[in-house]
């Protein structure tokens, strides 16, 4: 059985002295691994809101540079799974969790830890970790902030995460301080969407939600002209107005939206 190894404090496999080194981040992952293309692409963009279309796109390079085209091509062609571009969002899911056997200790005992964002990621580098009782830990950055809090069904963009946080509804680290405002923020936020000509023209798309959407969630999607056609294996197909894909994408509940 193979023993994943969460810390690379120590790592007899991969010495201090062997890994990858960018834009003045250590890298703790194997190079030619898509946790190591996902961390060199972050770190490329350090204490930087990265998008997901630019953080696919360079985990791709980095993966070709340090693994070779052929273990780019075997990630990307895997089958039976999700496709490729789901994976690298999954896996930078991953190095967010938090514990002694989760993959995202390795940053944190760096002072680094990643917050995951609908419609991107953000490595923070330069904190300090620190050990508690029954090997529990925390990561302290010098403007307050932490271990990015989260909650099941509602990530947020980027964008919300900015507004939010001035608006006083959450921490700076994610935790909720005020629920109803940032529901009331989001629905004038629907409300307030132009219509235009333009919604004539209709795009086919395939929907990857939440395990947690709601009817609130179906109603904000038909708010934005989403017409259901059916389900496949990945989420649900159907229709919305060419110009409201943005904004289907950046749903709370939605975790991905292709063109079909």
């Amino acid at each position: 059985m193979k023993i994943r190894n969460y810390s690379f404090q120590s790592s007899k496999r991969l010495p201090e002295n062997r890994m990858t080194e960018i834009n003045g981040v250590v890298v703790p992952s194997m190079p030619g691994s898509c946790y190591h293309a996902i961390i060199c692409t972050l770190a490329e963009n350090k204490d930087q809101f990265c998008p997901w279309d630019r953080l696919i796109a360079k985990a791709e390079k980095y993966m070709r540079q340090y693994g070779g085209d052929g273990s780019w091509a075997k990630f990307r062609n895997k089958p039976m799974v999700k496709n490729y571009k789901q994976r690298i969002k999954d896996n930078t899911h991953t190095l967010t969790r938090c514990g002694k056997d989760c993959y995202g200790r390795r940053l944190h005992e760096r002072g680094m830890a990643i917050y995951f964002f609908q419609d991107g990621a953000t490595l923070f580098t330069g904190g300090e970790f620190k050990v508690g009782k029954n090997d529990k830990y925390k990561v302290e950055f010098s403007d307050g902030r932490g271990l990015q809090t989260r909650y099941r069904g509602t990530t947020m963009t980027y964008r919300e995460y900015k507004k939010f946080y001035s608006s006083g509804f959450i921490k700076i680290n994610g935790e909720t301080k005020d629920t109803e405002g940032i529901r009331e923020l989001r629905m004038r936020a629907i409300a307030s969407i132009p219509t235009s000509a333009s919604e004539q023209r209709r795009v086919k798309v395939s929907i990857s939600l939440d395990e947690s959407y709601n009817q609130e969630t179906a109603g904000r999607l038909e708010s934005l002209g989403l017409l259901v056609n059916g389900t496949d294996e990945t989420g649900i197909i159907g229709t919305v107005p060419h110009d409201k894909i943005s904004l289907l994408r950046e749903d709370c509940d939605v975790l991905s939206v292709e063109t079909v």
